[in-house]
């Protein structure tokens, strides 16, 4: 059987086949992000799937879920990466390498792009709150390549206000970062309650946003008028 409806398998790593193998299957393309070059694809399985159970509970009533594991290829061209796959009937359930948010490196400094980079790895790792302790290390960063200087972060980000031009809601978006990542960092969590996947993922699109008004959009405005008519 797949694993049905609120299944909780008794040994949580979905990587090992504790329940023994089942018969072999075939599968059907997935679209996912790929890991190596980060682009959307329908990654077809080199081969037929190795099915496998895992002892578990739906309840209090002992199951058996079937999982199926197989090895795709990246249907980019100039990638042609492998991943190895965990599906739970028509679910993906895990991918190694782990998929990873995309984001644009353009127009940012070697250090600005290793950050990002990192906090990216963090988040695709399972590693939420380091990614969020990442982009807290974006911000100060990005006060010390404009010249914020302060005490702490908190000075360093008002003395940015007057360093730099945004919009108003994106200064408020680093203040609501740095605070994630004050908690991230300290035993006891002052601000938000839980630093999770959604967390990560969102401080880390507000990252985005943030580099992208600060440092990318000039670069794309000069690429449109140099297409300009002479």
């Amino acid at each position: 059987m797949n694993v049905p409806p609120h299944f909780v398998p008794n040994e949580t790593n979905v990587f090992r086949a504790d329940g023994g193998f089942s018969q072999d299957t075939s599968r059907l393309p997935v679209s996912i992000r790929c890991p190596h070059c980060r682009e959307l694809g329908s990654f077809n399985a080199i081969g037929p799937a190795k099915a496998f159970n895992k002892p578990g509970k739906v309840g209090n009533s002992g199951v058996i879920g079937t999982y199926f594991a197989t090895i795709r290829i990246c249907p980019n061209v100039k990638c042609f990466g492998l991943v190895f796959v965990i599906e739970a009937g028509n679910a993906v359930v895990e991918i190694e390498p782990p998929q990873l948010l995309d984001f644009n490196p353009e127009g940012l400094s070697p250090r600005l792009q290793q950050t990002l980079k990192e906090a990216v790895a963090c988040h695709g790792a399972g590693a939420y709150r380091a990614a969020t302790m990442m982009v807290r290390r974006l911000l100060e960063e990005i006060c010390d390549e404009n010249g914020a200087a302060g005490a702490n972060l908190h000075q360093r980000l008002a003395s940015l206000r007057n360093a730099i031009v945004l919009p108003e809601p994106l200064f408020d978006a680093m203040n609501e970062l740095k605070a994630l990542g004050n908690d991230a960092a300290h035993v006891e969590a002052k601000v938000y309650d839980n630093i999770g996947a959604d967390e990560a993922q969102d401080s880390i699109e507000l990252a985005k946003e943030i580099v992208k008004a600060l440092y990318q959009l000039k670069g794309l405005i000069a690429r449109l008028q140099a297409r300009k008519a002479p």
